[in-house]
């Protein structure tokens, strides 16, 4: 597979006009707000911002003009930026940054912040806003961008002075990283921009957040007690979430987990942090997870669960959720002990950490449950889903499972939209590291995956980056293609297209009676190959098994920006295994027969 082109040539053919050197500031001279933004951005390290300029933002726009230190990247709607920002910041581990204009601009943001919010990504948000006297009086493009974003953000600020710019910056840093990661958004009326006031050095000292705990202090009392429980366990299993690659824990946890024999199971967000390869990982868990993990889980009598939210995908009827089993929860929330399941371990602190000392506790002392081990392959044998094989119709399991064999490289980062083509991504796609999988996992995002795809290969511009998406989430973004003409980013898209709103669809089919109501979307959608070459990008479509290869491996070599395979699938094509609500995890719909 083609690598992109390194960072320096992408920054040279983004450069519209020269940079002006930046004086060097000296305490005392006076700043305008706007300086404030882009200097405390310059010294926060970021080197990427996505964004749509505006009326109200334009003095910050005029001053990033004059660095030559941070590179922007022009999206064509809000959406489109606070997506990238989020994959960046996914993928390097540094917060992504947003700007946007007042009103329309920032309201177009708030569906990202909130999926950000949901699945603890540290994305900075910074909006203009009118001036000052102008606020609250329903003035032009004036929306209460502190209101709005207050329940999707970690903080969130509406700065009213300039002088309160370089601590708002070094604050919203500090919040965004510290702890469980998340969202900040920072509203800056023009005339807070455009205002002066006198830098000063010691005004740059760091300050203490009061009420703030950043690193929650691990009670080693109850690690020690998870490790006795552990160790007496008969059918113990781990189940991760995406806490695991935020906390850089994925060692720690095969430490554990190798010493212990313990089966793993993971969410949606945790994938990639076992290698799926390896022979503890029993797959993924909840409403569309394998009959091996959710059995697992049903049957264990300690369920450890490290780094995620339990939230209802995963547990399905929560009163049937592990229901013989202790459970243990370590997460660095306090928010989250019990917001939904009741832990009888409850560990509080970061995943790294805890797990670390776990092992010291149970190092040596070790036991492979054989029978239990047993049990769990006996499931494997029993509820293994392939796909069934149809020479005149191209299967979504088996377009995924294909890129996956031509993308098997270590390297590659998958990011999806959110529908049947995200959950066929998960079962099929063999994910090996952390962050590998960018997806929308509490929110749920329809058209997250193609501008996430974006953010990413701008993150790691040497690795490869492919989005799986559907017909109907690729069209909610299809706009970002301007973007990644524009940039030349190297990104491979592939369409798993049935006509539909597939995973309503699904839902429509098997619980509604076959009444599909607004879910068939084919008339009227052009052919996206097509769409994609008047952008400007490289377009393929393929409707049969035989030309599948040959068209992913095209698409995947092109290097000189977006390439999409547009695949004509199985239209009735379903996602299984498959929890229906309200049900417990262990009921799952193995095929139609089921249903």
């Amino acid at each position: 597979m083609a690598n992109s082109k390194n960072q320096d040539e992408l920054n040279t053919a983004t450069k519209k006009r020269p940079k002006k050197e930046e004086d060097e500031l000296t305490e005392g001279e006076k700043m305008t707000g706007a300086r404030a933004v882009v200097r405390g951005l310059e010294e926060q390290g970021v080197e990427v911002i996505f964004g749509i300029i505006g009326g109200a933002i334009m003095p910050i726009y005029d001053e990033l003009g004059k660095s030559d230190k941070i590179r922007h990247i022009t999206t064509t709607h809000e959406q489109g930026a606070i997506h990238a920002a989020d994959a960046y910041a996914r993928v390097t581990g540094k917060p992504g940054v947003v700007f946007a204009t007042s009103g329309p601009g920032a309201a177009n943001l708030m569906t990202g912040v909130a999926n950000a919010y949901m699945d603890s990504s540290p994305v900075i948000s910074f909006t203009g806003q009118v001036a000052t006297p102008l606020i609250g009086q329903d003035s032009f493009q004036e929306v209460d961008v502190r209101g709005m974003s207050d329940p999707i953000t970690k903080h969130n600020y509406l700065v009213m002075n300039p002088e309160d710019v370089p601590e708002t910056i070094r604050e919203s840093f500090h919040l965004a990283q510290s702890g469980r990661p998340g969202p900040i958004v920072v509203d800056l009326p023009k005339d807070v921009q455009m205002g002066e006031f006198i830098w000063e050095e010691d005004s740059q000292d760091e300050k203490e957040f009061e009420g703030y705990e950043v690193d929650p202090e691990v009670n080693e009392q109850d690690v020690e007690d998870l490790a006795d429980n552990l160790l007496l366990a008969e059918r113990p299993v781990v189940l991760i979430g995406g806490g695991i690659a935020q906390a850089g824990a994925e060692t720690e946890l095969m430490n554990v987990v190798e010493e212990l024999e313990l089966p793993v199971a993971s969410s949606l967000m945790g994938l990639g942090c076992v290698n799926s390869r390896d022979p503890h990982f029993i797959g993924m868990v909840g409403m569309h997870g394998s009959g091996p993990a959710n059995k697992a889980i049903a049957k264990s009598d300690l369920l450890l669960a490290v780094g995620t939210r339990l939230d209802d995908r995963i547990t399905g009827n929560v009163e049937d959720f592990a229901p013989n089993a202790e459970i243990a929860h370590v997460d660095i929330d306090p928010a989250e002990m019990g917001k939904i399941v009741q832990p009888d371990f409850p560990v509080i602190g970061d995943a790294k950490e805890v797990l670390t000392y776990l092992h010291e506790q149970v190092e040596g002392r070790g036991r492979t449950e054989e029978e239990w081990w047993n049990k769990i392959e006996s499931w494997f044998e029993k509820y293994s889903i392939d796909a069934k094989k149809d020479d005149s119709v191209l299967k979504p399991q088996e377009v995924v499972r294909v890129l996956s064999e031509l993308t098997d490289n270590n390297e590659t980062i998958v990011t999806t939209g959110v529908g049947q083509h995200q959950m066929w991504a998960a079962q099929h796609y063999e994910f090996t590291h952390p962050n590998q999988l960018i997806t929308s996992g509490g929110l749920g995002t329809m058209g997250f995956g193609f501008p996430a795809a974006i953010g990413s290969q701008v993150a790691a511009p040497d690795k490869p980056v492919v989005a799986v998406t559907g017909d109907g989430s690729f069209q909610m973004n299809i706009q970002e293609l301007t973007t990644a003409v524009r940039e030349k980013i190297p990104i491979t898209v592939v369409i798993l297209r049935n006509g539909s709103l597939g995973m309503v669809r699904q839902w429509q089919q098997l619980f509604f009676d076959n009444r599909l109501v607004e879910t068939l979307i084919d008339e009227g959608t052009p052919s996206l190959a097509k769409v994609t070459e008047a952008y400007g990008g490289k377009g393929i479509s393929v409707a049969e098994e035989e030309g599948l290869r040959p068209a992913l491996q095209d698409a995947l070599n092109y290097d000189r920006g977006p390439s999409v395979v547009e695949c004509f699938v199985a239209e009735e094509e379903n996602v299984f295994p498959m929890v229906p609500a309200g049900a417990a995890n262990e009921n799952f719909i193995l095929g139609e027969d089921d249903a």
